[in-house]
């Protein structure tokens, strides 16, 4: 069995704005937590499988380095990302404890950021 997808985040300089217009555009719940970030939750269904969605966050980043990264699932955060290094990618965050969860993140050959998680 592969490794979920469970999270995601947009990075953005224009934080607010967007959590109001996702808001608005998909009735997401915003949950402010601190100062700079703010929890979604999605509280939808998969393409209509009765799934529960994927919730999500948007937090802070420089003018012009703006992104959006989704989160899989791993049992071994530093073992995944030595495999996706192997295979070509740069790691972005080493392996880091964030609360009760380890993260990491890395850009795959293309240039796009993909986080890992501790499942």
């Amino acid at each position: 069995m592969g490794n979920p997808v469970v999270h995601f985040e947009i990075n953005t300089a224009r934080a607010p704005d967007l959590a109001h217009f996702y808001e608005k555009a998909f009735d997401w719940t915003m949950s402010p937590d601190g100062d700079d970030y703010v929890q979604i939750n999605t509280q939808g269904v998969c393409g209509g499988t009765g799934e529960p969605g994927i919730n999500g966050g948007i937090g802070p980043s420089d003018p012009g380095d703006e992104f959006v990264t989704f989160y899989v699932q791993v049992p071994d955060v530093a073992e995944a990302l030595d495999r996706v290094v192997e295979l070509g990618a740069e790691v972005d965050l080493p392996a880091t404890e964030a609360g009760a969860v380890v993260i990491a993140a890395f850009r795959d050959p293309a240039g796009n950021r993909i986080g890992l998680v501790r499942g």
